[in-house]
């Protein structure tokens, strides 16, 4: 009788035992479900904070010029402190560079779903056509295309924030090429190549030279494929294949 309450004792035990272990893992995970929620609601206040900022400057830069709005306007009509303004943005050229990422979000997932047989020009193709969507998403793309043609303060913010998708997007194309690293030569080759295209379509198109960038991005193509061909230029796997010889004979 006594070792059966002994035994009975240690189940009753290890049952306590098993439930302070789970009301341990409980509390913890509850914890770490608040942290995410905390977090999550602190980057969601950001970005709301962010799109105010962006959206009051944007609107100001319309209706009197860039070179006109100042920081202080900004942030009066976003109802934001200076303070607050330069936690987001450390120039008034910085926003108009505020959109960027997301144009390397679509460039990158383009490269990304591409088949691994596509040729590299093609490739290329898909991902200029990827950014060209993006942009034409962007009700504010047009406005900052024209502060940029105006303003070369604007425009080289513009520029800067546009290396670091180059980089993200040399990343991709890595990748896929195998190559050892983002910054080898094909990598980069097929990165600016895209982003030229893109370029050249908007420029176009903002020209008058075409009657939207998608007709301009496939003429920029169209032109691009002729070249090669009347060229006879080879394709980058193509000359890494070519015996070293036979390269500096040419």
């Amino acid at each position: 009788m006594v070792a059966y309450y002994v035994i009975q004792g240690i189940k009753y035990n290890n049952v306590l035992a098993y439930c302070a272990t789970f009301d341990r893992r409980s509390a913890q995970q509850q914890e770490r479900r608040w942290v995410s929620m905390t977090i999550s609601l602190k980057t969601r206040k950001q970005e709301m904070v962010r799109e105010a900022i962006f959206d009051a400057a944007m609107e100001l830069f319309v209706l009197n010029g860039f070179n006109e709005t100042t920081v202080h306007q900004v942030v009066e009509a976003a109802g934001i402190s200076q303070r607050s303004f330069f936690r987001y943005f450390a120039t008034k050229s910085d926003l108009l560079a505020y959109r960027i990422s997301g144009l390397g979000d679509a460039l990158v997932s383009a490269v990304a779903a591409c088949p691994p047989e596509m040729p590299a020009l093609e490739v290329v193709r898909e991902a200029a056509s990827a950014g060209i969507e993006y942009s034409r998403s962007e009700p504010r793309t047009l406005q900052i295309i024209e502060i940029s043609a105006q303003n070369p303060a604007a425009r080289q913010a513009h520029r800067a924030a546009m290396v670091e998708v180059e980089s993200r997007l040399s990343e991709a194309f890595a990748v896929r090429v195998k190559s050892a690293s983002k910054y080898n030569l094909e990598p980069r080759m097929l990165s600016l190549l895209t982003l030229m295209a893109d370029d050249l379509a908007w420029s176009s198109w903002f020209a008058g030279e075409t009657k939207d960038s998608s007709t301009a991005l496939r003429i920029a193509f169209r032109r691009l494929t002729c070249l090669f061909r009347e060229s006879g230029a080879a394709s980058p796997v193509g000359l890494r294949k070519r015996p070293v010889r036979q390269l500096a004979k040419r």
